[in-house]
């Protein structure tokens, strides 16, 4: 349970953003500041869009926070009893997070503001956002950015001259002009991020 809605609390509003990516990968997040920083990553999985199948950590004033798998790197033991809230955030701090040591998806994390004394009705909540989230397969910003390239509207219209000079199958179609969808339509679902980080509130 992350909020309850007859209990005030402090809240901290954050700008998390994708480094190296264009156009940008954004998410803004109101959450709890008693949240730990376990539950904050998992949080950061659902509202970006990652399906956290990889290891991650936090670097919050020098110090690496992350979790940890069977026979895997380990760094600080805490993250799950670890709060925000001991380490007292200013507004406009700044920490990183890091997803995935072999593609290093490397975002940054800002404060922008502090509220004291709220009565959320829900939160997490994602209150803005800009740009899909990249697929894990891509390997890390360079390969997502090649992606793009290879699948703009340029070669879009390429791909479809080249349904009039060859047989087209019908199973070979949708799954190709799907994969097209996907690169084309980089928009970022507000209403589905949020869907996601109800099932932390519950």
């Amino acid at each position: 349970m992350y909020s309850d809605p007859s209990e005030a609390t402090s809240l901290l509003q954050l700008r998390i953003s994708l480094r190296g990516v264009s156009p940008p990968v954004l998410r803004r997040l109101l959450i709890p500041e008693r949240i730990t920083v376990a539950q904050l990553h998992h949080l950061m999985q659902l509202a970006m869009g990652w399906t956290d199948e990889h290891l991650h950590q936090f670097i919050i004033r020098g110090w690496r926070y992350g979790g940890h798998r069977d026979g895997a790197l380990q760094f600080f033991e805490g993250p799950d009893s670890l709060s925000l809230a001991e380490f007292g955030l200013h507004e406009h701090e700044r920490f990183a997070y890091v997803y995935d040591f072999t593609a290093w998806w490397l975002h940054d994390v800002r404060v922008e503001r502090r509220m004291h004394n709220q009565r959320p009705k829900t939160v997490p909540r994602c209150i803005a956002g800009a740009g899909g989230c990249p697929p894990e397969h891509t390997g890390g910003p360079e390969r997502y950015m090649k992606a793009l390239e290879e699948h703009g509207e340029y070669e879009f219209l390429e791909w479809l001259e080249t349904l009039r000079e060859n047989r087209i199958d019908l199973n070979d179609l949708r799954v190709e002009a799907d994969e097209w969808l996907f690169w084309l339509d980089r928009r970022f679902d507000r209403r589905a991020a949020n869907e996601r980080l109800q099932t932390l509130a519950r």
